[in-house]
C-alpha cells in the first residue's frame, strides 16, 4: 500500500481492511474471502483510490468485496471474482469519475452484483 502522509490504515474488529486518506493504492494479490452481512474485503474512504485486484475475491453472504468513498477512484480487476447471494457486491464506488477495468473472470450467481455504484 502506497499512501500520501495523511492517509491512515487499520484492521477493523472483523479483520478488515479500512483505509481513509486520498491517493491511497491497495496491491491485492492473495485471496480476499468475504462472508456475511456489514463485512468487506477492503474499505477506502478518499479521494484519487485505486485498487489492483490480482487475487481472488470471493464475496458471499451480503458482503461486499471493495467498497470505494471518493472521487476519481481506479478498480483494476485482473483476478477471479466471485458474487453469490442476494445482496453480495464484489465493487461498489460512492463518488464520480470512478473507472473499473474488468480483465478478470466473473461469476455472479444467486443475486449477487457485481459492480455498483
Amino acid at each position: 500500500m502506497s499512501a500520501d502522509g495523511a492517509t491512515k490504515w487499520q484492521y477493523n474488529h472483523n479483520g478488515e481492511l479500512v483505509i481513509t486518506g486520498d491517493n491511497t493504492t491497495v496491491n491485492n494479490t492473495g485471496k480476499t474471502i468475504v462472508d456475511g452481512k456489514g463485512t468487506t474485503g477492503t474499505e477506502i474512504a478518499g479521494n484519487n483510490a485505486v485498487v489492483n485486484q490480482d487475487g481472488e475475491l470471493d464475496v458471499s453472504g451480503g458482503g461486499h468485496g471493495i467498497d470505494i468513498t471518493g472521487d476519481s477512484a481506479t478498480v483494476d480487476n485482473k483476478g477471479g471474482m466471485t458474487v453469490t447471494d442476494p445482496d453480495s457486491i464484489g465493487i461498489q464506488i460512492d463518488g464520480d469519475k470512478a473507472v473499473v477495468n474488468n480483465d478478470g473472470d466473473n461469476a455472479i450467481s444467486n443475486g449477487g452484483t457485481r459492480h455498483a455504484g
